[in-house]
């Protein structure tokens, strides 16, 4: 009985860059930060045919990026952040006949851009009012799949960049009382959904997808956001740390009372100054994603021994 398994990790998702030096303009009393992570990770493994436990050969693998620039000066402050996470899946399976074939398939897929311009409210320490753009989407193509009569998997087109895409434009009040802790409310909020792809429409047999309806290429709803943000270190070193961040939408004119909701939760424990091991989560609640029914509720997960590189 034989079991093969190779791992090279190189990668945590949603970490911080390690070294951010910032840049000061004297002349202008501002300060300039940026940087950038970039890191991947490759899975191997494999059985004997009379491995008892059952199983198949799978290669698995993810990468990701993350990059930031931030200007801050006495009373305004412009940050953006913007994170790219890939991830594949290629399995061996055997069909009906008993005849191997591989398949692929995408296990996760997101760009997430943040950007916000702040003024500071001089009379309320902490506070200010700010603009803000949120955009969401994906790079690749999804399918579902399904079996064939010969018990083959079939791929079948269910979405794409920008199909689903969705922008969120917002202005309203930043409470932010310390660097490691920040609240904002959007009071008027502009989110589009965005459906290019229209050959989706056909193939899925729908008429509408996430609100859009055919031949509209776009929703528009004006409401409200919620957004809050945490990371914490831990240890006398700092060796844990934690971070989340949720993103929240409720229309002003809706058939019921719904609150769209993001949810990003990562727990890092630092082994070396690169290495480390973390979980990832990514939750999104929004019933106009899913059919008529089915649950609202999507999540991706990772756990993994990672490999950072920072810029």
């Amino acid at each position: 009985m034989m079991f093969a398994s190779l791992t090279i990790a190189l990668g945590s998702f949603f970490a911080e860059p390690y070294n951010v030096k910032p840049h000061i303009d004297s002349n202008e009393f501002r300060t300039i930060r940026f940087g950038a992570d970039f890191g991947a990770s490759l899975l191997f493994s494999g059985s004997s045919p009379n491995w008892s436990s059952g199983g198949s050969n799978n290669i698995n693998g993810n990468g990701f990026m993350i990059a930031f620039a931030q200007i801050k000066k006495p009373n305004t402050s412009f940050d953006n952040i913007l994170k790219v996470n890939i991830g594949w899946l290629s399995s061996r399976q055997i069909d009906n006949f008993n005849v191997k074939y591989r398949v692929n398939k995408k296990t996760l897929d997101n760009v997430f851009l943040d950007s916000k311009f702040g003024h500071t409210i001089n009379a309320e320490p902490g506070m200010s009012i700010f603009g803000g753009l949120n955009f969401q989407t994906q790079l690749l193509d999804g399918y579902t799949y399904s079996r064939n009569s010969v018990g083959r998997e079939l791929a079948v087109l269910n979405s794409g960049f920008l199909s689903q895409g969705q922008t969120q434009f917002a202005l309203g009040i930043e409470y932010k009382p310390m660097p490691s802790f920040y609240c904002r409310l959007g009071c008027l909020t502009l989110k589009q959904t965005y459906m290019i792809n229209q050959l989706l429409y056909s193939i899925r047999n729908e008429q509408i997808i996430a609100r859009v309806k055919k031949e509209q290429y776009f929703d528009n709803q004006l409401g409200v956001q919620f957004q809050l943000g945490s990371q914490r270190d831990f240890g006398i070193t700092k060796q844990v740390s934690m971070k989340i961040n949720y993103l929240g939408f409720a229309p002003y004119v809706s058939d019921e009372a719904s609150l769209d909701s993001r949810i990003d939760f990562s727990l890092i424990t630092k082994i070396t100054k690169h290495i480390n091991l973390n979980y990832t989560l990514i939750g999104i609640y929004d019933k106009d994603l899913v059919k008529s029914g089915a649950s609202a509720w999507q999540n991706s997960w990772l756990f993994g021994l990672g490999y950072i590189h920072s810029l």
